[in-house]
């Protein structure tokens, strides 16, 4: 219809332009129609000189001339009303009713105008200017907006007026971006201004939610450029940096620094927050709208949450996953604020770093011991279970005495009832009655054992070594010896200097206890923070024992010590008063013997003497955690631990389900053992029973103790070796139910 309306105006004899107000989706189609049959475009934007309006004058004259001076008299106006329209309605008015009458001789003018549909009515109010000289097409609908935004932002933009100009005359319609000095000030269309990147990614991704507090100028602008080169995607960015899967792996990698890399992690995490696997990691990021506390964020949000909420259990054990690479200074920083709370700290604390294992200790010296330990911190738990000693005649003794010097130890307080137990065996010296470490170290064949000297290991460790060697698994075999007096080592090594074997010595564990090296020291602080590394170090040890016997280079891994030593000694605080001649030596636990002594609580040996109680001798240094050289328990009684592989897997079940008990003589099991053993025993309630074999899987064991109707857990050994536990479900002889039987056993 457009078309032949224009037609009719070639023919007719108007000497006066004719104006086509056109829509955003018919601009490009008429002026290819109309290109058709003779038209020649002319573009107001070749009228601009840069970053300017264009010289309307200029334009109006090379309008006025065309039909004498150009070989072309059929002209097509185009981006007149583009540029009236960013004019405003004033300037569009005076512009539009001058063209309406302007004279162009013998040419044809055709205004193509868009944006200008305002101004039709106002044109109409000249009764001239009827459907002869103007036609609407498709209600000359125009959705063109504009969005302003300085060079500085970075955004994709049409640099400057003239190009943009020259891009709406091609038909570009919906928003356009654009950097220009020119002033919009009395626009007919909708200007949208950006003044940083921020605003820049807010109006390429509208959906994109994240506040401006995320990031800084910088990293807005860096991300925005990304933008620009990944075609506004999001998640094209988060693809090339690797951020588009699982993104709780690597996070310490991921999150430690501060470059755009760092920070595009946590944009990544903040915008998929709530599809993370990981709840604490989304809890964090949700709450958190800074980046550079994100990190900070992840370490202590944990500490607000009580232990009681529901949700705890679950976020303690991803904030564990996602922590554990962190630096000790920055778990350093989260165990000060932890503290805040002392009844909740113990909770939020992990195993996963020395910081925190030394700070487990110091809470349970200062707080007790809470069930939960056994999760926070597994070695600490394993140190602490009861070892059942089986030595002999003094098993039951070593059993209780070392029981309560490791709850000691941890606790850091003395307990005078224990105290008193060691000044009675100062003067009994029980050790005595245990074989010399050489006497055990001989039995071993130097051609298949790899002799391994830990110094001053003692034989409160062998709950949490057998747990090791369980957990790595290795079979063990423990024999307890005592060490010569005094316990030190210049008395204490020919052990391994006759080794002829394969053999390997460390100090670390000795360096721990009493040297500067050790890095502990019990003036700055008294807490018994030293165990975490004593028990790292056993950890370590074996660890080698493990590999060594799966690489074949022995047969038998055999750890030895020189002495034990004594934490309790330390915390004493003892100081004899008897005047020597000599100075104490090994803070003061022994001296070179001087005459006469009144000492009931020290031995004479090898020309010194040695203190076998708590005290110590002037003269010698304090110890700095711990101290060797004396006569007390821990210091004479020493282990020497055999490791092997592993025999194939051993089965162990009860032949009966229920077993009847008396009152008077307790009860009695059958265990049946898929593989001949030897040495066979169940521990039950602090109790070794030695197993009888009967063929060669069946073992019989009394348990005379046993006489009350019930459920009992026990654990069998072979050796020194847990292989497997069992329930007893024991009844009484009328199978009566364990209330009757029990109220009944009561009246006796």
């Amino acid at each position: 219809m457009q078309l032949e309306a224009v037609r009719r105006y070639l023919t007719s004899s108007f000497k006066i332009p004719y104006f086509l107000f056109v829509s955003d989706g018919q601009l490009a189609s008429i002026v290819a129609e109309l290109s058709v049959i003779g038209f020649v475009p002319v573009r107001v934007s070749n009228f601009c000189k840069q970053d300017k309006f264009p010289d309307i004058d200029e334009l109006f004259e090379h309008i006025k001339t065309a039909d004498v001076n150009t070989k072309d008299k059929k002209l097509l106006i185009l981006g007149l009303g583009e540029y009236l329209a960013f004019k405003g309605n004033v300037e569009a008015a005076n512009v539009l009713a001058y063209l309406k009458d302007m004279n162009v001789g013998g040419a044809k003018v055709v205004f193509v105008l868009r944006g200008l549909v305002t101004q039709i009515s106002d044109l109409q109010a000249d009764p001239r200017f009827d459907s002869h000289r103007f036609n609407v097409v498709d209600n000359a609908v125009c959705n063109l907006s504009f969005t302003l935004a300085p060079p500085t932002v970075g955004l994709l933009a049409e640099q400057g007026f003239q190009a943009m100009l020259a891009k709406l005359e091609d038909g570009m319609s919906g928003n356009v971006v654009v950097t220009t000095a020119v002033q919009f000030d009395n626009s007919l269309f909708t200007i949208h201004r950006i003044n940083d990147a921020y605003e820049g990614i807010k109006f390429m991704i509208p959906s994109f939610g994240l506040p401006r507090s995320c990031g800084n100028d910088a990293q807005w602008s860096e991300l925005l450029s990304e933008l620009n080169r990944a075609d506004s995607s999001l998640d094209k960015i988060f693809y090339k940096y690797g951020y588009s899967g699982n993104l709780e792996m690597n996070f310490y990698a991921c999150i430690s620094g501060s470059d755009f890399r760092n920070w595009l992690y946590f944009i990544a995490i903040k915008q998929k927050a709530t599809a993370l696997e990981n709840r604490y990691l989304r809890f964090v990021a949700e709450k958190t709208n800074h980046f550079e506390d994100f990190r900070a964020n992840v370490l202590n949000e944990i500490i607000d949450i009580p232990h009681t909420d529901k949700r705890f259990s679950k976020f303690y054990a991803e904030r564990k996953n996602l922590v554990e690479k962190f630096p000790e200074p920055d778990i350093a920083e989260f165990v000060l604020n932890n503290r805040k709370d002392p009844s909740e700290a113990i909770y939020k604390l992990t195993d996963s770093t020395k910081t925190e294992r030394e700070e487990i200790i110091s809470w349970v010296a200062k707080n007790g011991h809470i069930p939960q330990i056994s999760d926070k911190y597994p070695a600490l738990e394993a140190y602490q279970k009861q070892y059942i000693f089986n030595c002999g005649e003094l098993s039951s003794l070593l059993t209780g005495y070392f029981e309560a010097y490791k709850r000691q130890k941890v606790s850091n307080v003395l307990e005078e009832d224990f105290l008193t137990k060691v000044d009675e065996l100062a003067i009994l010296r029980k050790y005595n009655r245990l074989p010399g470490r050489n006497e055990i170290i001989n039995t071993f064949d130097k051609n298949e054992t790899f002799l391994f000297w830990l110094d001053a290991l003692g034989v409160e460790y062998l709950s949490y070594i057998s747990e090791l060697a369980r957990n790595r698994g290795l079979s063990i075999s423990i024999n307890i010896a005592r060490a010569d007096l005094p316990t030190i080592t210049s008395i204490n090594r020919n052990f391994f200097d006759d080794w002829t074997g394969k053999k390997e010595k460390s100090d670390a564990l000795d360096e721990t206890k009493h040297k500067d090296s050790g890095g502990y020291n019990f003036t700055i602080n008294e807490m018994p923070i030293h165990l975490v590394k004593e028990l790292d170090i056993i950890a370590e040890i074996i660890d080698r024992a493990a590999t060594e016997l799966a690489l074949r280079r022995c047969r038998n891994f055999v750890i030895a010590s020189d002495h034990g030593a004594s934490r309790l000694a330390v915390l004493r605080r003892k100081q004899e008063k008897y005047d020597t001649d000599t100075k104490g030596e090994h803070s003061g636990r022994c001296c070179k013997v001087f005459e006469p002594y009144d000492l009931p609580f020290a031995a004479s040996e090898k020309g010194y003497l040695v203190l076998a109680d708590y005290g110590r001798f002037k003269g010698s240094r304090a110890a700095n955690v711990e101290v060797h050289g004396g006569a007390s328990l821990e210091e004479v009684v020493i282990p020497i631990i055999e490791l092997t592989l592993k025999k194939a897997n051993v089965t162990v079940k009860l032949v009966e389900d229920n077993v009847t008990v008396d009152f008077r003589t307790g009860t009695a099991v059958t265990l049946f053992i898929n593989t001949s053993l030897s040495d066979v025993s169940l521990v039950l309630n602090s109790k070794r029973y030695v197993a009888l074999p009967t063929d060669e899987n069946h073992y019989d064991v009394a348990l005379p103790d046993t006489k009350r109707a019930g459920e009992y857990s026990a654990d069998v050994y072979a050796g020194d070796d847990l292989i497997g536990q069992v329930l007893i479900k024991a009844q009484g002889k009328s199978g009566k139910s364990n209330d009757d039987f029990n109220n009944l056993f009561d009246v006796f």
